[in-house]
């Protein structure tokens, strides 16, 4: 569903140099999340708790990310505008420490598997906000897209239910 939902920009993009880079970040986005949840059933086999483990893989995502600026030299800067600051603490609060520990709840009461396909719901949200804020119109394809991904989510929430354990 979500390929689907993406393919008509991919392709009105002329599969050019940016929709190259483009799927390959996604790709290695999914990957990433993939080695995530790997890590986190990891730890969670281990004994460690939801919101220890994520602020300690946040750290680490922190700290390789400043390495990586180090290395390739990208300055950080902050602006101290209102909008700026409440963006960054928005993101930093909602986004990332309340998002997380929401996951990794539900990926330990009801399975990883289960819990990674809210990934597939982050196309159908951003496609909403646009669509709100930005006056965004969607294709044809892309509303296909998007009945395929409510439909996998349909079929995932009448699924037997199982323990992550």
């Amino acid at each position: 569903g979500v390929g689907v939902l993406s393919a008509g920009e991919v392709m009105g993009a002329g599969l050019g140099a940016h929709a190259v880079a483009g799927v390959s970040f996604a790709v290695i986005a999914v990957v990433a999340s993939a080695f995530g949840n790997w890590f986190a059933w990891r730890g969670q086999q281990a004994g460690s708790q939801v919101l220890p483990s994520t602020a300690w893989a946040m750290a680490y995502g922190t700290g390789t990310l400043a390495l990586y600026a180090l290395v390739t030299g990208v300055s950080w800067s902050v602006a101290w505008s209102p909008a700026y600051v409440i963006s960054l603490l928005y993101l930093a609060v909602f986004g990332s420490v309340i998002a997380f520990g929401l996951y990794f709840t539900i990926a330990r009461a009801r399975g990883y598997a289960v819990a990674s396909y809210i990934s597939a719901l982050t196309p159908p949200i951003a496609m909403l906000v646009s669509v709100m804020f930005e006056g965004a119109r969607f294709g044809v394809l892309a509303l296909v897209g998007l009945a395929l991904v409510l439909a996998g989510q349909l079929f995932l929430i009448r699924a037997p239910k199982r323990s992550a354990a």
